[in-house]
């Protein structure tokens, strides 16, 4: 496989999977906030989520259209959450957007009023790391103040062109793409992480772009989800003998990855039924520890999150 030369953005890190597949890993300081992919199947290409940004939106679209020689002709989205189609805005109205039909009711139920809470927490929360910085009780905080106010100008400075894009086509089961070099297959196996996610699945090379039903050493959200069918859908994904997995954020992964999350999800169902069982509330849950093995993990913070939201989940269950 020839290497090209690869585009290069402040917002994700481009790596070549196959000949004409590509990851786009995003990067910590930049303003994609997911990963995402482009595929190019020999007369068409296709893009697999949009980020967090019109602007890092914009490199993707423009990372596209130069190793592929051609316009994007279709955008797969994963899900709903904001992080990864907030990007649609920046492909023109010829570029359909494609999502299961659950992910459509839900974006057109909620992505208005996410993105007017979007617009107006970010310019909040820059006035409050402002005046939060002077205070700063040492270094790392100061620095930990700086980058967020370096990040919350580079997002307000992208809101005059954020507008809503939701899917143009949906579908319910698979949608296969063929093409003179590859035929790939959009595939739902249902909700997990959220009531419907969608993979992408090359087969000939053995990749799978999973949106954030995987996550690599990341705590993964488990707010919006349904965690026992999400072990059912990670199972199916297994089944497809995926060589390379490319994650909705951490670096790319292989079936170990799969596998921690499967603990992570059994261990944290375990602790949250333990915790009701001893009689404990969404509080005592939040304040577990968590599992040894996501020592290091990002997003530690949605640890206690996803303790409270697994009480009530127990509790509806168990009730």
């Amino acid at each position: 496989m020839t290497a090209p030369t690869l585009p290069l953005s402040s917002h994700f890190k481009l790596h070549q999977l196959a000949a004409g597949v590509y990851a786009a890993i995003c990067r910590s300081e930049g303003l994609a906030a997911s990963n995402s992919g482009i595929v190019d199947l020999g007369d068409r290409a296709l893009v697999f989520d949009t980020t967090y940004s019109p602007a890092s939106a914009a490199d993707l679209r423009a990372a596209a259209e130069r190793l592929t020689g051609r316009s994007v002709e279709a955008v797969l989205t994963s899900h709903w959450h904001g992080d990864h189609v907030y990007g649609n805005c920046v492909f023109d109205a010829a570029t359909p957007i494609i999502a299961t039909a659950r992910t459509k009711e839900i974006m057109a139920e909620r992505t208005p009023g996410r993105l007017a809470d979007f617009k107006k927490h970010w310019p909040e929360q820059l006035e409050k790391w402002k005046a939060e910085l002077p205070r700063a009780k040492d270094e790392a905080e100061r620095k930990d103040l700086e980058e967020g106010v370096r990040f919350a100008a580079a997002i307000i400075a992208t809101l005059p062109t954020l507008e809503q894009r939701l899917p143009d086509q949906v579908f319910t089961d698979r949608l296969e793409f063929r093409g003179p070099q590859r035929t790939v297959e959009f595939v739902t196996f249902g909700g997990g992480h959220t009531d419907s996610d969608a993979v992408l699945h090359l087969p000939a090379e053995r990749i799978v772009f999973t949106g954030d039903l995987l996550v690599v050493k990341n705590h993964p959200w488990l707010g919006d989800g349904h965690p026992r069918d999400w072990l059912g859908i990670l199972a199916k994904m297994k089944s497809l003998d995926p060589a390379q997995l490319v994650p909705g954020h951490g670096e790319i992964g292989g079936l170990a990855d799969v596998a921690l999350i499967e603990r992570y999800l059994n261990e944290t169902l375990r602790m949250a039924e333990q915790n009701r069982s001893e009689g404990g509330s969404a509080a005592t849950a939040a304040a577990l520890q968590p599992p040894a093995f996501t020592e290091g993990w990002a997003n530690a913070d949605g640890f206690g999150r996803n303790m409270t939201f697994l009480h009530d989940y127990v509790e509806q269950r168990m009730s």
